[in-house]
């Protein structure tokens, strides 16, 4: 899985047009897999970009490295036919 991962990861860099809603959900899935629980300070609420994706991240808290990198790899795999 994580060989798969990492080839999503390097794809998903040829993709363009990506909406905000989609590059939110591979940021934290992205996080999820490799860190595990978002356990960072939440950002100023003047900071619109870090705390959406702050929030996005944390909405997943819980979900494994295995699935994280499974909805990752499933999401750029749409992307991408």
């Amino acid at each position: 899985m994580i060989g798969q991962f990492n080839t999503a990861v390097l794809a998903i860099k040829d993709v363009s047009d990506i909406d905000n809603e989609t590059k939110l959900f591979l940021y934290a899935n992205y996080k999820q897999a490799l860190f595990g629980d978002n356990n960072k300070e939440k950002p100023s609420i003047f900071n619109r970009v870090e705390m959406a994706k702050w929030k996005e991240w944390h909405s997943i808290r819980g979900k494994s490295n295995e699935a994280a990198m499974k909805d990752y790899i499933d999401k750029v795999n749409s992307l991408i036919k």
